[in-house]
């Protein structure tokens, strides 16, 4: 597959390898190509740590017209909404200056069949539509309430600030309860990270979908 020759230059971070593929590859994409490549490296391999780079990939994919607006087979139901996924306000501010409509609205539903297009939205009153605040809430929402499963360590010594230790003082921990408050760490970067997107959607004139449909 095409794709799979681009995304394997990812792997190194390697500018120029992967602007002499592209370079190779890129007349044989149509914009949906280019769409779901696009995707796939911000649900997949994107990281904040590697901006720049990514910044120079999506310029190159970008340099002609793509839309930004369109629907994606995911929990986040716009390319959009995955970026706020990657809860980076420097990635979600990136794809606005290259035209992403911060108000577009997308369909949960576009990849589902009628029966449960009927069943969820009918039924069971499931809205179908949202923006990317819609979707930006619920995930903090959700990191507020179902993700939220940690529970507070018990320490057999006396808490101190970690500025009043030594930076050569150690102590050893079991691998799981390394792993877990890595894992915390994470979850703690995404909660205030996406409460400070939905604020930042908000200062930008972003809207849900019920207030799009008032007006």
């Amino acid at each position: 597959m095409i794709a799979n020759q681009i995304l394997k230059t990812l792997e190194t971070k390697d500018i120029v390898a992967f602007e002499k593929v592209w370079n190779e590859l890129n007349n044989n994409f149509t914009e949906k190509d280019k769409q779901n490549l696009l995707t796939e490296i911000v649900d997949y391999h994107y990281s904040d740590k590697y901006f720049s780079f990514y910044v120079k990939v999506f310029d190159k994919i970008l340099y002609s017209k793509v839309s930004l607006d369109f629907n994606i087979n995911n929990w986040a139901p716009t390319f959009l909404s995955l970026v706020i996924m990657k809860a980076s306000p420097s990635l979600f501010d990136y794809f606005l200056r290259k035209a992403a409509n911060i108000n577009f609205i997308g369909d949960k539903y576009a990849f589902e069949t009628e029966e449960i297009i009927k069943q969820e939205t009918e039924e069971m009153g499931i809205e179908r539509y949202a923006t990317c605040l819609d979707f930006a809430e619920q995930k903090l929402a959700d990191n507020l309430t179902v993700d939220y499963n940690y529970a507070v360590p018990e320490l057999n010594e006396q808490t101190i600030s970690w500025r009043d230790i030594e930076p050569t003082d150690e102590i050893t921990i079991k691998k799981q309860e390394y792993y877990n408050l890595v894992e915390q760490s994470h979850y703690l970067h995404d909660l205030i990270q996406t409460e400070k997107l939905v604020d930042h959607i908000k200062s930008l004139g972003g809207k849900t979908y019920k207030q799009l449909k008032a007006k």
